[in-house]
């Protein structure tokens, strides 16, 4: 098996080429060999294939190309919930063995072997047939990735030519430099190889037209004149000197001061793809400036790049690392720097003073192309002085605050995949090992928090111990994680430490409550009421652990830490805090959680409260619980051991907005602590509410058998407890159960018993169960009496104000309308249900809106407006993960569409095991398989 992207795309088995032809599968196999052995997620490669106006089926016919791909190609193609992963060996592909071949060449460049260079370059450039990816449509990410490829490509016949020049062949270098200048003809160092090599051939006119052509070119194209180099070369010529070589003039030394490229490299395509298209074609010096957290590699993403541009800079590459966050190093100051650059470029009498020093230094690089790399800065003050202001010039800066003051291009560098950390382990501590536990290798990336420095060290370590199984370490990070991310002079710890140390009190001690307390992130509001601070002074403190890149602003006034920071934050609290402050901390944010979930209760749900102080628009209630969702299930989880109460006071008032919202994973965390903890604390009524919750969590799994045993034990506790309105509601519950699972003879008898104590209780949940007792009617093919009974629902909801329930009833009532074929009635409940839904957040009764309101269009005709419904509903359904509605809504589309591929799939997704079709809706649909 061997592909191929220098050229034209090209797969061969066993030496006989695979004809794909379709140009969009072309342009899935293209980026999946571009970030080969890494999983390029869905979205992008549906953006790649369709860019901004995917049709409604671009991920089922990227299902489709991909399962081809496999077919034709027989290749390892790894599905993960996050996208698709090709698995390609080195050998097999040919950019990586041009990768190879291009590093082999530096490497006996740089230990003065120019044979064994001029070898490897050769090899490396045989393996181009032509443009990368020459045939392949190309989206955003691919143009970026064939722009580094041509990049990389040019510099690398630039450096051969080098080579074959010193080794006198120039004769063998005229072709291709003529061929490569007409399509590329920005490239000066080739124009200055192009003199040499025709001089040297004893064509002087040649020569000096060259001249005149880069020079007419540059001018037109960046609006510069010729470096210094190529008017060395020109002068050179004219005077009709002995021989000329492409060297620095004499005199002039061209420094080399990047330290060697990183030997392991993963992921950052994204914005490696945005440093290089910054670094090429701009007539004004460029400036990037990477920012980001201690340890996640801004430093070898800079030199990543340092390295691959540098043939761009042919006077030389200056570097230095500014000690912005050196562990025990003061930042070096500007004027010491000046120094050093300006005797590294040939300057022998430093000025003394700074803004002479300055002048200098820019007067050195004024006719030069110069590389400089100014490594981890303290800020934009300690740089600017550094910065070439010569056109010809390039900066690259790496700092952990964002230099916001330059004009520079920002590049913001974070963790990385799951896949990318498990490359990284594998590239040190060894592929075969890494690849024999998959699981525990996932396991120890995890643990590391998919950080680039404790992979490293964690790596180096397994590569150290080639005796531990990766359990057994796995196993260590978890007993005691900051102490095993440390080897020979690493340590996260003190990378940790720098930022730290450098903070004021109130904002250090606001670090170490965010480690006592286990939820990744917290709005403005929550941070407050953990700190214990006033508004003002809490957000001063996040504003410094944000700038000082402890906490990273995650959308709107929200901010997350880091699962290692969150370590050694809890670490110094145990050091520095008393246990009954840290105490105080935990309470006080589970309070403002539990308040703030009662405010968007009662916002959901008035009927069941008495009282002010909900929010003033439902929306707004629906946006703060899905943000905070997962943060509830943490802060659930912390408090079940300290504080049980208050889990068994969250599940109540969550309940209702998890299961509208699809929040199903969160809901059954949370009901299985609760019922644990009321368990624990022999609080009947708080476990039979917990059991009542995780009995529809497993009817929606699927595990029948262990819903009704929650439903019966429920059910046993209520009347244990006496309390009558609690039974009936049990009873109700059971009822719904049997609805569910096909007993409609029982279920009703449950839900009658149930409504006729509620309602001799006066109980407010009268209309939840009359509800649903419409809900059984209509399945038992009673529609007329079904919709009397949602109507009297309806009337009861709206006079208790409850939104959240008027819009589930509206959706029933408006499917026992369209049964009896009431279409004006039932276009009218389902406008104002699904205004309700909005509002609210009922996600699940949307979909099931639209797709009932789909077939009223359809059967009046109106399939772009069917059409149009089942697009959102099929957004939802994808959503929630609810596999009916993907399968009904994917058919009436093939009936709106009349769409062949729609058909299939829908009969596919019918087939699915498991499927759980809605006998209503069903009935409702008039399309048959």
């Amino acid at each position: 098996m061997r592909f191929r992207l220098l050229g034209p795309l090209l797969v061969e088995v066993d030496d006989v080429p695979v004809p794909i032809t379709a140009p969009k599968q072309r342009t899935v196999l293209a980026m999946l060999l571009a970030r080969a052995g890494h999983v390029v997620p869905v979205r992008a490669l549906v953006a790649e294939v369709w860019d901004e106006r995917p049709p409604h089926s671009a991920v089922a016919n990227l299902r489709t190309y991909l399962m081809q791909l496999r077919k034709l190609t027989r290749t390892e193609l790894v599905t993960t919930e996050a996208g698709y992963m090709l698995r390609v060996a080195p050998e097999e592909f040919d950019l990586a063995r041009f990768e190879e071949l291009s590093a082999r060449g530096r490497q006996a460049l740089a230990r003065h072997d120019p044979a064994a260079a001029q070898d490897s370059y050769a090899r490396a450039l045989e393996l181009w047939r032509g443009p990368a990816a020459e045939d392949v449509p190309l989206g955003p990410t691919l143009r970026e990735v064939v722009a580094r490829l041509t990049g990389q490509y040019l510099s690398t016949v630039e450096e051969h030519t080098e080579i074959l020049l010193k080794m006198g062949a120039h004769l063998t270098v005229l072709g291709r430099l003529r061929e490569l200048l007409a399509a590329h003809p920005l490239r000066e160092r080739m124009y200055g190889q192009l003199m040499v090599a025709l001089y040297r051939a004893g064509d002087v006119a040649g020569a000096l037209e060259v001249f005149g052509t880069a020079r007419r070119v540059l001018s037109e194209e960046l609006g510069l004149d010729p470096g210094p180099e190529l008017r060395r070369l020109h002068q050179a010529v004219l005077s009709r000197e002995r021989d000329i070589e492409p060297a620095a003039p004499e005199g002039r030394t061209r420094p080399r001061q990047l330290p060697r490229e990183p030997s392991v490299f993963v992921g950052r395509s994204g914005e490696l793809a945005t440093m290089l298209g910054a670094l090429r074609g701009c007539a004004v010096p460029p400036l990037v400036a990477l920012n980001g957290p201690g340890g996640v590699g801004k430093s070898t993403l800079a030199l990543r790049v340092a390295h691959a541009v540098a043939g761009q800079f042919p006077d030389g590459q200056l570097y230095v690392d500014l000690q912005g966050s050196s562990p025990g190093l003061a930042p070096l100051w500007p004027a010491e720097v000046l120094g050093r650059f300006l005797r590294a470029l040939g300057v022998s009498e430093v000025p003394a003073a700074p803004a002479e020093a300055a002048a200098a230094y820019q007067s050195a690089l004024a006719e030069r192309r110069v590389l400089v790399v100014l490594d981890n800065a303290v800020d934009a003050a300690q740089v600017a002085p550094l910065i070439p202001a010569s056109a010809g010039c390039a900066t690259l800066i790496t700092a952990r605050a964002a230099p916001t003051t330059l004009d520079a291009a920002h590049v913001a560098v974070g963790v990385l995949d799951e896949a990318e950390s498990v490359r990284m382990l594998a590239l040190l501590a060894g592929e075969a090992r890494i690849e024999a536990e998959t699981d525990a290798s996932a396991e120890i990336a995890r643990l590391c928090g998919y950080h680039p420095l404790a992979l490293r060290i964690a790596g180096a370590r397994l590569a150290a111990r080639a005796s531990w199984s990766l359990p057994r370490y796995a196993q260590r990070l978890r007993a005691r994680r900051l102490d095993e991310l440390q080897v020979a002079d690493l340590a996260v710890r003190s990378c940790f430490a720098t930022g730290y140390e450098a903070l004021s009190a109130a904002a250090a001690r606001a670090f170490r409550l965010f480690g006592v307390l286990d939820v990744a992130e917290l709005g403005v509001e929550a941070a407050v009421a953990l700190l214990g601070a006033e508004p003002e002074a809490g957000e001063a403190a996040l504003d410094e652990l944000a700038e000082a890149r402890l906490l990273e602003p995650v959308g709107d006034s929200r901010f997350r830490m880091h699962d290692l920071l969150r370590v050694f934050a809890g670490e110094l609290a145990v050091r520095d805090d008393p246990p009954d402050e840290r105490e105080r901390a935990v309470r006080r944010a589970l309070a403002w959680y539990l308040g703030m979930c009662r405010k968007v209760h009662l916002t959901v749900e008035p009927h069941l409260h008495a009282g002010e102080g909900a929010f003033d628009d439902p929306a707004e209630a629906v946006e703060w619980f899905e943000t905070e969702a997962p943060a509830l299930v943490a802060a659930a989880a912390q408090a079940a051991a300290g504080e049980p109460r208050f889990v068994i006071d969250l599940l109540p008032l969550v309940k209702a907005l998890a299961t509208k919202t699809g929040r199903w994973r969160e809901l059954e965390s949370i009901a299985r602590l609760a019922a644990e903890a009321a368990g624990r604390l022999g609080d009947g009524a708080g476990e039979a509410a917990a059991l009542t919750t995780l009995g529809v969590v497993e009817w929606r799994a699927g595990r029948i058998d262990a819903a009704r045993a929650c439903f019966d034990r429920a059910l046993g506790l209520r009347r244990e407890l006496g309390d009558r309105e609690a039974e009936g509601l049990a009873l109700h519950t059971l009822g719904w159960f049997g609805m569910r699972t096909g007993d409609l003879d029982e279920a009703f008898e449950h839900i009658a018993a149930g409504l006729k104590l509620l309602e001799e209780h006066g109980s407010s949940r009268v209309g939840m169960v009359l509800h649903n007792l419409g809900e059984v009617l209509l399945r038992l093919g009673r529609r007329a009496e079904a919709a009397g009974c949602f109507e009297r629902c309806l009337t009861l909801r709206r006079a208790n104000g409850d939104l959240f329930g008027e819009s589930i009833t509206l959706a029933a009532l408006g499917r026992a309308y369209t049964l009896l074929d009431r279409r004006e009635e039932a276009l009218a409940a389902f406008a104002t249900a699904l205004a309700r839904c909005r509002d609210t957040g009922n996600r699940e009764d949307e979909w099931e809106v639209l797709l009932s309101r789909s077939e009223i269009h359809l059967r009046n005709g109106a399939r772009a407006a069917a059409a149009a419904d089942l697009g959102r509903a099929l957004e939802l359904t994808a959503r929630l993960g609810e596999q009916y509605g993907t399968a009904a809504a994917t058919r009436q589309l093939a009936r709106a569409l009349g769409g062949e591929e729609e058909a299939r799939r829908a009969a596919a997704l019918f087939a699915a095991p498991g499927l759980r079709p809605d006998p209503v809706l069903e009935a409702l649909l008039t399309a048959r398989l």
